[in-house]
C-alpha cells in the first residue's frame, strides 16, 4: 500500500561526519557510515521504492537464462521522476550533505538514482567503475549504497579496492564478465588493498567515488 506523503519522515536531520571519517574517504575512495538512516526512516520508504521497481521491472527472462549484466539485479533508474514520495529519499538533504563533506565541496547535484534488487539465485555484481557510464569530466562524484533490508555477512556487501579513484579511468569496459577479469587482474598486479564491509543494517550506507 502506499503510504501518504506527509506519513514520510523527512530526512533532514543532519548526520555527523568526523574529520577522520572525511580523511579516510578521500584516502580509499570509500567509506561505510552506520546509520545513515533509522530503521524506522528506511521501513516507510522501502515500501514505495520497491512499487515503483516492482510495476517497472523489465526482465522478462528467467534469471538462468540473462546474461551476467542481467544475472546481477532488477534495475530501475531514476525513481524520484516516478513519485514525489521517492523522490523525498533520492533528494534527501541529509544524503547530499554527506556526500558534500566527503568530497569536501560546497553542494552536490544528483546525476541520478538507481534501484538495484537482487532475485534469488541472481548472479554477482562484477568488478566495474561507475563513472565510466557518467558524462562527467571531474573527479569530484560519489555513490552513496544504501540497503533497504539487514544483509547478513554471508551475503555480504560490495568490495572496494582502496585508492583505486586516485587512478581515474582504467579501462572503458562496461558491467561484465570482462569488467570482472580485467579489473581483478589490475587490482591484483598492483597490490591495491581490498575492503569488503561484510554485514551491514537496513539504513548503513557506503559511500564511494565514481572512479
Amino acid at each position: 500500500m502506499a503510504m501518504e506523503h506527509r506519513a514520510l519522515p523527512s530526512l533532514e536531520e543532519p548526520y555527523v561526519l568526523t574529520p577522520e571519517q572525511i580523511e579516510a574517504y578521500q584516502r580509499d575512495g570509500h567509506i561505510l557510515l552506520r546509520g545513515v538512516a533509522s530503521r524506522e526512516e528506511v521501513e516507510a520508504y522501502e515500501p514505495v521504492l520497491s512499487e515503483i521497481v516492482f510495476q517497472r521491472n523489465t526482465h522478462t527472462k528467467p534469471v538462468s537464462e540473462r546474461d551476467t549484466y542481467g544475472k546481477a539485479f532488477i534495475q530501475v533508474g531514476n525513481l524520484w521522476e516516478y513519485s514525489e514520495q521517492a523522490a523525498r529519499f533520492t533528494l534527501a538533504k541529509r544524503f547530499a550533505r554527506i556526500a558534500a563533506e566527503l568530497m569536501g565541496v560546497r553542494a552536490v547535484r544528483i546525476y541520478h538514482d538507481q534501484a538495484l534488487y537482487k532475485e534469488p539465485g541472481g548472479g554477482h555484481t562484477p568488478w566495474h567503475q561507475d563513472q565510466v557510464y557518467w558524462p562527467l569530466a571531474t573527479h569530484n562524484t560519489i555513490t552513496m549504497w544504501m540497503p533497504l533490508v539487514d544483509i547478513p555477512e554471508e551475503v555480504g556487501s560490495m568490495t572496494f579496492a582502496s585508492g583505486t579513484h586516485k587512478l581515474g579511468l582504467i579501462n572503458r569496459v562496461v558491467i561484465s564478465d570482462e569488467s570482472h577479469k580485467t579489473l581483478a587482474q589490475f587490482i591484483e598486479a598492483k597490490g591495491f588493498p581490498q575492503v569488503r564491509y561484510g554485514a551491514m543494517k537496513a539504513g548503513d550506507a557506503t559511500f564511494h567515488a565514481g572512479w
